[in-house]
């Protein structure tokens, strides 16, 4: 049981925090590449505690900047993009992918005054058909790591995803717990169909005989053992990786037919995580697929108020 102050160390993610600064070091995914498509240039995302908005400038590159400019307090997601960032719809101040200010058009030709003005902006990379975003200092940005799924050409992919009001280290402790399947997905969920006479028997609701943790080099494995299951079998002898700091891998299949699904536990602030189900699904051999289904995500919301006013 973790005591108060623990509770309040894992879960603050804003700015200057221990766990926020712990985050800010690793690449968030945001939003999809399909959401920015076509005439649809920017995206409001609020990401560990901070209001930001992501755009693509005239030159077709992306970038994410705080929301509201340093100015007036305006919002750039209703400024103007330009070839080199974006401007301010209110006085036309102009910021680059960096943050720093690129041109005040009323102030004196001579003046020197946008040398002094910067905001936060943060870097913004592609991968999987995702957008994701790095929060972190510059000089200890890592790779955004390949993982399998998300690099895998050839696939159909499938975002879904829903703002939860709970922080993210309730959702990422829950994915350590291999018994709850049995009951919550399994029983519970059989005994809500028997109340509504649909009497319904699930897989999962099959008794663990044993489960176990293992550490790995990003992070840990759980593993479980149903009745009547072989140790040979994948749930007990591979297990499902839970990886540093907040993804849980859930993929399966074979050489013939495989899926890679991730579920990605985006802290939006202290109290709200935007939850993320992320699928690629590879085609078994030999099946034909429309060229425009493959390798873009296809999204779909379980929206709730605050996702919509994101979107």
């Amino acid at each position: 049981m973790l005591t108060a102050e623990q509770n309040e160390l894992l879960t603050r993610v804003g700015p200057g925090t221990p766990c926020g600064e712990m985050m800010r070091r690793y690449w968030q995914p945001i939003a999809a590449v399909s959401e920015l498509t076509g005439p649809k240039w920017n995206k409001r995302v609020r990401l560990l505690g901070e209001d930001l908005v992501l755009y693509r400038d005239k030159q077709g590159r992306m970038g994410l900047i705080t929301e509201q400019c340093p100015h007036r307090r305006a919002s750039f997601a209703y400024g103007i993009p330009t070839d080199d960032g974006i401007r301010c719809p209110y006085h036309g101040w102009e910021f680059g992918h960096q943050g720093q200010c690129l041109s005040q058009p009323n102030e004196p030709e001579k003046s020197s005054f946008k040398t002094k003005v910067k905001t936060p902006a943060y870097s913004v990379e592609e991968m999987g058909g995702m957008f994701w975003a790095y929060m972190g200092p510059a000089e200890s940005k890592p790779l955004l790591p390949r993982i399998d799924g998300f690099v895998t050409d050839g696939t159909i992919r499938m975002l879904g995803r829903t703002l939860i009001p709970v922080n993210w280290l309730q959702i990422m402790e829950n994915s350590l717990d291999p018994i709850h399947t049995e009951w919550l997905h399994g029983h519970t969920y059989e005994f809500i169909k028997e109340q509504r006479g649909q009497s319904q028997k699930v897989a999962i609701s099959t008794r663990h005989e044993k489960i176990a943790f293992r550490e790995f080099e990003h992070g840990i494995t759980k593993h479980r053992l149903l009745a009547g299951h072989s140790e040979d079998g994948d749930d007990w002898k591979i297990g499902h990786p839970v990886v540093f700091p907040n993804t849980l891998s859930v993929g399966n299949g074979d050489e013939t037919s495989r899926y890679y699904a991730f579920q990605i536990r985006v802290p939006a602030d202290d109290t709200h995580t935007l939850h993320l189900w992320y699928t690629a699904y590879v085609p078994p051999k030999g099946v034909k697929v429309a060229p425009e289904l493959l390798d873009k995500v296809h999204v779909y919301d379980v929206c709730s108020s605050d996702l919509q006013r994101w979107n």
